[in-house]
């Protein structure tokens, strides 16, 4: 055939199958070249000058982007013409295999994805499966494309009352369409103005998913405003609906997805492959490390994501819960009701405000805790957070970012407000803490804490005790905390007054709360119905030492809780003894560690209870990084059982502090924990390590070998004592405690003691294990008034 022929043949087709063929003809030669371009990349073809190779890198992109717009082409020509071959479809898995197409895609965004289906139940439809999937991936797609970093996209897939239509809703929080948008989304090429050139594309998707779903007697319908999202609305015929679940498989409902509720959820899956595990979690963000949430707020984490990550760099997302671990996530979705009687959970999604029940044979609630909000006036003001989760830190970073906020007052000394405070001066900001209370941090024993006060107050961070907020005003961007002790002018307000369990779920349900208002469960931590357990900030769990129930949240004992739990629902029975509530954090570079009771707590309960402070280095003196370390024990009279270990430092306490618990655990004696073989090596530690001596000390005390005096009592005693370094004359002149006098140890036995025996003196040196030296001479001498100050002259400076 003549050239001119095939011309005049080609330009009587009509429009649709010119458009068809070209693009058809377009295809070959377009793959061949980049086919070509390739091998030149990959440096087949020869070494290619690197400002040239950026050019073949473009010419590659722009193959790619001119084989998009030929598919896109085929496909309208092909569904314009209404030649498709339909067959059955399951249409769950059609559309399930959709969602993951776009899971990486939207992870990169840090875009939160949620995925409801009607629960154990096929769909099918009658359709030509590529062209379903190709118009459900076009509105997908777009809706990711379009939606901005850190938002939510949602996929709610529903079955009319009649089981005749299958309803699929997609909702974005993207920037929404005008009106005159709206009225252009179908027309072939067409594109916002406000979109052209800010985002690829070639306006023909749409224009394809509306000419599928015609094609299969559906309909599509678009609701959108303008920065507040689109959903789009797709309705298909159902041919029929099959119920897909089978009769043993156990299906297991967790409430709660971050800490104690993944873990379970996980473990369940490793000992039980059929069981149908679901993850309900109101949070877009899962299974993340809450301890870190203050570093994510000071930017020495980056993303959310890292807090989502596992140390091989999983991240551990809906992705990773449902196609890797088979579990089922519905994040971004809220359980309103349990009904127990009859085992359901009604849900809402909070993005398409859709409700539906959940059955379940075994119920896990890990809810987790809430900030406690005080009844002061106007602590609801948009300048006051709290920070508990990534949400409060995302608010108070944008809050940074908006306007740059200099005097940040942190209500509450406790734990969350001490590292908060650090994390907010990394961001620049002047910070003071109020506290209500005559210390902070009540975790720990007043001498303690007061040494951590004094680190805060080094590094520039003011706390005020004893302050009793009443009233807060707001006035433009400006707070104003009315205090008992006076008014202070603050540019946001940050909330660490406590937490409290989140159970309120439990207690609608009518399942036993107790005193701390959390959730009781048994050792096997089943509540008082025996189909649901609670586990993590929620319930309340034994304390090892007392034997009675305490709220501890800690996301170790709820992780510890989660494994538990989950062997006793696929039957491999076991036991939670319950917790001693060790915490550790660090503030700047002093390490911060305890475990088991205080002093107080241990009197408190019941114990005849003794304590001593001990100081010392870490490792070997002569070692390069050595550095000095402050313990405190705690330990029963009469058994001389150990109760609790406290301690602090730039060295490395946090280590002898989880010896000591496993101690505690074990119910080990002072004498039991000198004996360990711990092992030594001058890296690492000293030949007795620094905890086993502080036992020695500790027992010595409780047997009278060794009198000592405790820094809070010195500070009014010293006035009525003799204070005596027995120090080296040198180490005397550089530092030494006020109106002392200095003895050196070695000279102590070769002159006289100008003092009466009977005299009150006070012994110290660096550590005080020189003073202990001294007081044993003295008391052979007949001394009877001689005591030696705990912790010695580190523990009386050092903060």
């Amino acid at each position: 055939m003549k050239k001119k022929d095939v011309f005049n043949e080609i330009s009587n087709l009509p429009p649709f199958e010119l458009m068809g063929f070209l693009s058809h003809e377009l295809k070959s030669p377009l793959n061949s070249i980049e086919s070509m371009l390739k091998v030149i990349a990959d440096g087949f073809a020869g070494d290619v000058d690197p400002k040239a190779m950026l050019f073949v890198q473009r010419a590659i992109s722009k193959t790619g982007e001119a084989r998009t717009l030929i598919t896109d082409l085929l496909n309208f020509q092909k569904y314009t013409t209404g030649e498709v071959e339909k067959k059955e479809i399951e249409s769950v898995s059609l559309l399930a295999s959709v969602f993951r197409s776009v899971q990486m895609t939207a992870s990169d965004k840090n875009i939160s994805l949620s995925f409801q289906i009607p629960p154990n139940k096929k769909v099918y439809i009658e359709g030509e499966y590529a062209g379903i999937y190709r118009a459900f991936g076009n509105i997908l797609e777009n809706a990711i494309k379009y939606t901005p970093e850190s938002g939510a996209v949602s996929i709610h897939c529903g079955i009319s009352s009649d089981a005749k239509i299958l309803r699929c809703t997609i909702e974005d929080t993207g920037p929404g369409f005008s009106d005159e948008d709206k009225s252009h989304l179908f027309t072939p090429f067409y594109r916002s103005p406000l979109q052209r050139g800010k985002t690829p594309g070639f306006g023909l998707g749409l224009s394809i998913t509306k000419r599928v779903i015609d094609l299969h007697g559906g309909t599509i319908m678009v609701e959108s405003q303008k920065e507040k999202g689109s959903r789009f609305t797709v309705e298909l015929p159902i041919l029929r609906v099959e119920v897909s679940r089978d009769k043993k498989q156990k299906r297991i409902l967790i409430i709660g997805g971050v800490t104690a509720g993944p873990k379970a959820a996980a473990r369940i899956r490793r000992l039980d492959e059929t069981a149908e595990i679901t993850i309900i979690e109101q949070s877009e963000f899962l299974s993340y490390a809450g301890c870190g949430i203050p570093s994510y707020l000071s930017g020495k984490v980056n993303s959310p994501k890292a807090l989502m990550s596992t140390s091989d760099n999983t991240l551990r997302d809906v992705h990773f819960f449902e196609f890797i671990k088979n579990i089922k996530i519905l994040n971004r979705t809220r359980a309103l009701h349990i009904d127990c009687e009859n085992k359901e959970v009604e849900v809402q999604d909070l993005v398409s405000k859709n409700k539906s029940t959940l059955p379940y044979d075994t119920l896990v609630l890990a809810t987790g805790a809430k900030s406690v909000v005080p009844g002061i006036p106007g602590i609801d003001g948009e300048h006051v957070h709290s920070l508990y989760n990534i949400e409060d830190a995302e608010r108070i970073k944008k809050r940074f970012a908006r306007q740059h906020a200099v005097d940040v007052f942190i209500i509450g000394g406790g734990l969350i407000g001490v590292e908060t405070a650090e994390s907010l001066m990394a961001c620049g900001a002047r910070v003071t803490i109020l506290e209500k209370d005559d210390h902070i941090l009540k975790l720990f024993d007043p001498d303690i804490s007061a040494k951590i006060l004094s680190v805060l107050s080094m590094r520039g961070i003011k706390t005020l005790t004893n302050v009793k907020v009443e009233k807060i005003s707001h006035q433009d961007d400006k707070s104003i905390i009315i205090t008992d002790k006076g008014e202070f002018h603050a540019d946001m307000i940050i909330l660490s007054t406590g937490v409290k369990p989140n159970a309120e779920l439990g207690v609608k349900a009518g399942l036993e709360i107790g005193k701390a208002g959390g959730i009781v469960v048994d050792k096997y931590l089943r509540t008082s119905d025996s189909s649901v357990y609670a586990i993590g900030d929620c319930a309340e769990s034994m304390n090892l030492l007392c034997g009675d129930c305490r709220y501890l949240p800690l996301g170790s004992v709820s992780t510890k809780m989660g494994r538990i739990a989950a062997d006793n629902i696929a039957g491999k029975k076991s036991v939670f003894e319950g917790s001693l509530g060790t915490t550790m954090f660090k503030v700047f570079d002093v390490s911060v560690a305890r475990t088991g009771l205080g002093l107080a707590e241990a009197k408190a309960a019941g114990f005849d209870a003794v304590s001593v402070v001990v100081s010392g280095l870490d490792r070997t003196h002569y070692y390069q990084e050595t550095e000095y370390i402050v313990l405190k024990l705690v330990a029963d009279r009469k058994t001389k059982r150990l109760l609790g270990a406290q301690g602090y430092g730039r060295g490395d306490c946090v280590s002898r502090i989880e010896i000591l618990a496993v101690a505690m655990t074990k119910k080990m004696t002072l004498h039991d924990i000198f004996l360990l073989d711990l092992g030594y090596y001058p890296a690492f530690n000293n030949p007795i390590d620094i905890l086993q001596t502080a036992c020695v000390v500790l027992e010595n005390k409780l047997e009278g070998v060794l009198a000592t005096i405790e820094q809070m009592e010195f500070e009014s005693a010293c006035k009525t004592c003799t204070v005596i370094d027995v120090s080296p004359a040198a180490e005397f002149a550089f530092a030494a405690i006020s109106g002392s006098v200095n003895i050196p140890l070695e000279n102590l036995r070769s002159m006289s003691i100008p003092y009466a025996q009977e005299s009150p003196i006070i012994l110290y040196s660096k550590t005080s294990s020189r003073a202990y030296e001294a007081y044993r001479y003295l008391v052979a001498q007949g001394f009877t008034g001689c005591r030696v100050l705990e912790g010695g002259y580190v523990f009386f400076q050092k903060g």
